[in-house]
């Protein structure tokens, strides 16, 4: 019950999501005039749809994507211009103007997207990435200031207790088994659930106290008074000096005295200073550009795993499926408390927000920074123009005014075949991470 309401929950987020990516890029051409026909969430079968105005607002069947159509993509096709394509793609070319302007009627030609100047162009296809990140900013400044971040600090209570005593960084140590319990800790008696009151003599009032008096101790008898069922018990433990890790990365080590027991933590969640939140966010921005560039790293782990059986990445390439099925992990397990499991699935919607922003900024087509591009090299070129039309002379050799400039436009149309090869590969990846997160799902919880 819990697993399929983390799984709803996700998706309507994502739902809401694409959503809005569609209203970012419907808002500001509506308002440059351009004549949007259909405002879709989803794709496939349409299950409900109503017209008002000139769009058509609807849902459909596989909610994956959605979309919104604008009339006049593409201008028609230059009179006398030839494609630089061969033969067979030019003819596809013209094909996909024809169904591209067949929604175009009489009077609509102010109307249509390609006619929008270059930066008009940019605003329109920017607004879907820009709902993403602002969906992202929202989403992660509630997280940020209201929930806060989690926090685990050690107690003076002990956790759990070693039975053995193995250098830290020997295989022996990763099994934590061993033929006769050895661990000063068992020696001494020390339980889970025993509180340090003090040791050597010295009130403890923090795990990290313990540590330094124990670390400083090795080979000597330490008097140690624990609080056991609310009772006083005193103890006396000897450390041994082992080899420990210095550092929480487990680059560094060092001999130290050790006796083999671990705190118990408190977990809670602190909201985190509003002077704060931007370093965290530029963080996270930074973040998620590193995983992005590293994407064919992940792919190339995912082709492995679909086809050489090896073992899923846990932070490796993962579609739609795959973060439903954590959201239904996240909110079935019993691992995580409730505030666990909203820091979770929030900052999991969040994330999915952030890495929409930057993949739809690629410059590729049929991606919003494919179009992006396209405007930006029309406004080069229209800029280019414009300075050669400044330096022309006014009248021709007869005193007759120059020809006006024609109207320069970037003919979109000619990039199908690359457009046909990035879809494919998208369908491909596509393809390729739904089996994946079907057959071999990523688990978070190990198992």
């Amino acid at each position: 019950m819990l697993y399929a309401l983390g799984v709803i929950i996700f998706a309507l987020g994502l739902l809401i999501s694409i959503a809005l990516h569609e209203v970012g890029h419907m808002v500001p051409a509506k308002k440059f005039g351009v004549k949007v026909t259909q405002y879709m969430v989803g794709f496939g079968p349409t299950l409900w749809s109503r017209k008002r105005g000139d769009t058509e607002y609807g849902l459909k069947a596989i909610p994956l994507g959605g979309y919104i159509r604008m009339i006049g993509m593409v201008p028609p096709r230059a009179d006398g211009k030839v494609s630089r394509w061969p033969r067979r793609l030019a003819s596809s070319i013209e094909d996909f103007r024809q169904v591209s302007r067949a929604e175009v009627e009489p009077g609509d030609g102010p109307r249509e997207f390609y006619r929008l100047t270059p930066g008009k162009k940019i605003i329109v296809m920017l607004g879907g990435p820009t709902m993403n990140l602002v969906i992202y900013l929202v989403l992660t400044v509630c997280l940020l200031g209201i929930l806060g971040t989690p926090h685990d600090d050690a107690t003076t209570t002990v956790g759990t207790v070693s039975q053995c005593v193995f250098p830290a960084n020997s295989a022996e140590a990763a099994k934590g088994t061993c033929a006769s319990p050895n661990s000063p800790a068992v020696k001494a008696g020390l339980q889970p659930a025993d509180k340090i009151v003090s040791l050597a003599g010295v009130s403890i009032t923090s795990w990290d106290q313990a540590v330094k008096i124990i670390e400083a101790s090795p080979n000597k008898a330490l008097p140690l008074v624990v609080q056991r069922a609310g009772k006083d018990v005193s103890l006396t433990i000897t450390p041994v000096e082992n080899l420990k890790y210095a550092n929480a990365t487990g680059t560094k080590t060092k001999e130290a005295g050790f006796i083999g027991v671990s705190p118990t933590n408190h977990h809670y969640y602190k909201a985190v200073s509003p002077a704060a939140i931007p370093g965290q966010i530029v963080d996270q921005i930074s973040t998620g550009a590193r995983a992005l560039a590293s994407y064919p790293e992940k792919i190339g782990s995912l082709w492995n795993t679909v086809f050489h059986n090896k073992p899923r990445d846990i932070n490796g390439a993962i579609g739609v499926v795959g973060i439903g099925r954590l959201g239904g992990d996240l909110a079935q397990s019993n691992q995580l408390d409730v505030q666990d499991k909203v820091f979770s699935l929030i900052g999991l919607l969040a994330s999915v927000n952030l890495l929409l922003f930057f993949f739809n900024l690629l410059p590729l087509l049929p991606l919003d920074g494919g179009h992006v591009a396209g405007a930006l090299v029309e406004g080069a070129k229209r800029g280019r123009a414009r300075l050669k039309a400044r330096r022309a002379p006014a009248f021709g050799p007869d005193g007759e005014p120059a020809p006006a400039r024609p109207q320069i436009f970037v003919d979109t149309a000619q990039m199908l075949p690359v457009m046909y090869a990035v879809a494919s590969v998208l369908i491909l990846l596509t393809l390729l991470t739904f089996y994946a997160d079907i057959v071999k799902p990523v688990n978070l919880f190990g198992g």
